[in-house]
């Protein structure tokens, strides 16, 4: 492939951080929709749906880093960092499942600070074969009564396209 367009910059406001993380199973999930360059519809196996994980308030990150190898080949890794403030049995069991699911992967689809929701875990060039998996879950009581008692998990996938932006509804 070859450039065919340049880039022109936006003048207007840009958020970081995450407002919402979806996980879904990868065996939940049969395919997504590409239209143009954006993916506008995921189907999915019948009765089975996204599950929502809330975090507190400027603790989530989506980042993604593209390398290239000295064979010339390009990767990219994705990775969805969210914090679960208070170690308890339910946040527990919420981390459980996700190492559990990791084996077999999940499709993870995240809203960002400008409203952008971001597909990782499935792409063009892997399809449902890059999921993402659990890299590290790290939690913590902390030492004194104002440090923070809670768990920062971590899901990464790599391969070969940066993400695409989810312009459907999540089903939930």
């Amino acid at each position: 492939m070859t450039l065919t367009a340049g880039f022109s910059k936006v003048c207007e406001s840009s958020s970081g951080g995450l407002l919402e993380v979806h996980l879904a199973n990868v065996d939940d999930v049969t395919s997504f929709t590409l239209t143009g360059e954006d993916y506008t519809a995921v189907t999915m196996v019948a009765t089975k749906v996204f599950y929502k994980f809330e975090f507190e308030q400027d603790t989530a990150e989506y980042r993604e880093n593209v390398e290239r190898s000295d064979t010339g080949a390009v990767s990219a890794t994705h990775e969805v960092e969210f914090q679960i403030t208070k170690m308890t049995s339910a946040s527990r069991a919420a981390i459980q499942e996700i190492m559990d699911a990791s084996p077999c992967g999940l499709i993870a689809i995240v809203k960002d600070g400008n409203g952008n929701q971001w597909t990782s875990g499935y792409s063009e060039v892997a399809l449902l074969e890059r999921p993402m998996r659990i890299a590290s879950d790290t939690s913590a009581t902390g030492k004194a009564f104002t440090d923070s008692n809670a768990s920062i998990v971590m899901l990464s996938s790599v391969d070969g396209e940066k993400a695409r932006v989810f312009t459907g509804t999540v089903p939930v």
